[in-house]
């Protein structure tokens, strides 16, 4: 992938996230996959690294860095699944061709698709999940009218320190 497809990529998606992003954030982690690196970035945009850091650190910016870098190269789920289909398919016109293959290579493919399919449902599974349980805030009471004062530590506790010397 070209560093100028690079670029298409990142500027389409900042349109789709940048409404959550400050413009400040969306700059900071455009330069940072364009740079690869807080020092480079601090360098660049001529900015204190610990404020770079900072920005890179908000769940908004994370979340947008970790979205395109998913989103380009090999590591784009569907590319990857692409080029897993175009080697098997390689292997299996190879083994028509000679006529002369191993089963064992094959079966390693489909296995590694198998297990590749597999994951991305399961950490699927697992976001789903992460969503739909999202922390409550809970709040507990206490009531101790059924304890009498003077019942208890905590009673035996307060005749102690109110007690008159």
């Amino acid at each position: 992938m070209t560093f100028d497809s690079k670029i298409d990529i990142i500027q389409g998606m900042s349109k789709e996230i940048s409404t959550r992003i400050s413009p400040e954030g969306l700059e900071i982690a455009n330069a940072y996959l364009q740079l690869g690196s807080v020092q480079l970035v601090s360098a660049h945009l001529n900015i204190d690294e610990a404020e770079v850091s900072e920005f890179l650190g908000k769940r908004e910016v994370k979340a947008y860095v970790d979205q395109v870098f998913l989103d380009t190269g090999y590591r784009n789920r569907f590319k990857l699944g692409k080029a897993l289909d175009e080697l098997i398919e390689k292997k299996l016109e190879e083994a028509d061709e000679s006529e002369i293959y191993s089963n064992k290579d094959l079966a390693d493919l489909y296995a590694l698709a198998h297990k590749m399919r597999m994951d991305e449902m399961k950490a699927q599974t697992e976001l789903e999940k992460a969503k739909a349980s999202q922390i409550k805030t809970q709040n507990n009471v206490q009531i101790n009218a059924e304890v009498p004062f003077g019942q208890g530590n905590y009673g035996e506790l307060m005749k102690k320190l109110l007690k008159e010397k």
